[in-house]
């Protein structure tokens, strides 16, 4: 393969992967409203939100790190054409996630008392209880499923495994709305009846996202398995091959359960800040915005850093086994680059209009509370967007020492501040606690790949500073479009959703229009429109 097309090769399957993830947390996002009114209950949409926080942080746990691992040594062995040794990979790997998940699904069982009796603060722990461990089945499930996923990922097979996303998505909105609406509005059950529905959603849909990438994967293996016969050497011993599966794998897994902190401190020390800084009647609205509307709006520009996760891993291990230095700089920069181009433009778009989509989406009581709140939100978008791809990056450099120990100072961080930031201005605490250690984190790592890797961070520094301009623009361009009426925030829902999508297809228009003259789109995709004009017009 040419050295250009292996470079261009990284952004293909970043934006692949990253629509994957798109296209699987907008389906998610159509369940939000009709949940909410099947659900009926701010109680019940606490408890849904705060059980998949800990569920998420359970998996992190049990399986995270693992995959990558997995996709790590599926790529190494591939560029050394050792298909025996990945044929072990594989089978080692789903029989130690299988292993993992059960203990997962063991433990959060037997503590799934006590953690309900915290989340729902005495009352109706019996149904909280029954919620954790419906999902526990997940935590069995779902790490088999990443365990074929990270085989996918580490053989470039990307479109597969952004579909698999996908496909699992798709079951699992189905199933939700589906089996909900059937419980309470035919069967006339009571609502607790949708919330067990909506949990159980999780576990049929990673059922069916298995029996759908087993599929794929019978088609793939007879090739591999064909190269594995005509194979003279042997492949590698499984006991070298699980310690060093073991050894890839427990940086990666530190970097996500410290990485992850931050669901857990807005379940856990949320509360306590909202409870000393004294709200009162809007203390429910806040955790739901905090645990789960807001959460799934800053999802979608946070889906860039899996989906670029899921390509950097395997490109720069191959450009690194090869010893190609001026590759493994491209690749850094060109996914630093796009993740700042979209990442920063969604996450300003989260901020600019955050009222319309509190309006559309959800039925708050407080809009501008809930906006607020949403504004607020749009820095995590952020920073939870570029963190997990910096610190995968420096993963995949082979920096991991230095980089776990500064995320460890960022979940401290974090930790520290939240509580006496939100006693001092209120819930925008806990949002002021992760700017803070999120600063220190995106400095400190990339400090180190520029000396390590001579990689010259100047271009994209200026760039940067050009699109915070163009998202001024937006920002100018939005605010017109609503004093003309295109506010989205009174009268109906649909025609709101309408001028909604108007206000912001204009105004991201103006901010691709800027940057385009400003060359910046053509740089950060390789793109030579001159180019492609010319062979137009032949």
């Amino acid at each position: 393969m040419q050295k250009e097309n292996v470079k261009k090769s990284i952004i293909y399957s970043g934006l692949i992967g990253t629509g994957g993830y798109f296209f699987a947390k907008l389906i998610s996002l159509f369940y939000v409203s009709p949940l909410n009114s099947i659900l009926d209950s701010a109680q019940y949409t606490n408890f849904y939100g705060t059980a998949y926080t800990f569920y998420s942080y359970f998996l992190n746990i049990f399986s995270a790190g693992f995959p990558f691992a997995v996709a790590t040594l599926v790529a190494k062995y591939t560029t050394r054409g050792d298909a025996k040794t990945i044929l072990l990979i594989k089978r080692i790997s789903i029989s130690f996630l299988s292993l993992t998940g059960f203990i997962g699904m063991v433990t959060m069982m037997l503590i799934s008392y006590p953690l309900a009796h915290v989340i729902s603060d005495g009352n109706d722990v019996k149904t909280m209880q029954t919620v954790l461990c419906i999902l526990s089945i997940a935590l069995f499930l779902v790490p088999v499923l990443s365990a074929f996923r990270g085989f996918v990922q580490g053989r470039k097979e990307i479109e597969e495994y952004a579909f698999s996303q996908t496909f699992e998505q798709i079951f699992r909105v189905g199933f939700l709305l589906s089996v909900s609406c059937l419980c309470v509005y035919v069967l006339g059950m009571e609502r607790k009846w949708a919330l067990y529905a909506s949990v159980s959603s999780t576990v049929v849909a990673a059922i069916a996202g298995l029996a759908q990438i087993i599929a794929f994967d019978k088609k793939k293996m007879p090739a591999i398995q064909q190269q594995a016969k005509m194979q003279k050497t042997k492949a590698v011993p499984a006991k070298k091959l699980f310690r060093e599966f073991i050894l890839l794998a427990i940086p990666y897994f530190v970097v996500a359960v410290l990485g992850y902190s931050d669901s857990l401190y807005n379940s856990l020390l949320l509360p306590i800040g909202l409870q000393l800084k004294g709200y009162g009647e809007q203390y429910d609205l806040i955790l739901a915005g905090f645990n789960f509307s807001g959460t799934k709006i800053i999802a979608i520009p946070m889906i860039l850093a899996p989906g670029f996760t899921a390509a950097l891993i395997p490109h720069i291990t191959v450009a690194l086994e090869n010893r190609n230095m001026k590759l493994v700089r491209s690749n850094v920069l060109d996914c630093l680059n796009i993740i700042l181009y979209i990442g920063f433009m969604l996450s300003f778009c989260i901020f600019v209009y955050a009222g319309p989509i509190n309006y559309v989406m959800f039925s708050s009581a407080d809009l501008e509370l809930s906006t607020s709140i949403l504004k607020w939100l749009a820095v995590e978008a952020f920073t939870g967007t570029i963190l997990p791809v910096i610190t995968n990056l420096m993963m995949a450099l082979g920096l991991r020492r230095h980089v776990l120990k500064r995320l460890l100072y960022y979940t401290i961080i974090k930790g520290v501040l939240m509580v006496p930031l939100m006693w001092l201005v209120g819930y925008p605490g806990a949002i002021l606690s992760s700017l803070i250690g999120a600063t220190y984190l995106i400095y400190s790592n990339l400090k180190e790949a520029s000396r390590v890797y001579q990689i010259k961070f100047k271009g994209l520094i200026h760039k940067f500073i050009l699109e915070i301009l163009a998202c001024f623009l937006l920002w100018g361009t939005a605010s017109v479009l609503n004093w003309i009426g295109l506010d989205g925030t009174e009268g109906s829902r649909w025609l709101c959703f309408v001028k909604l999508a108007i206000n912001g297809l204009i105004a991201v228009g103006v901010y691709g229009a800027f940057t385009a003259l400003m060359q910046i789109p053509q740089t950060v995709f390789h793109l030579d429109l001159n180019a492609h004009f010319v062979r137009k017009k032949a």
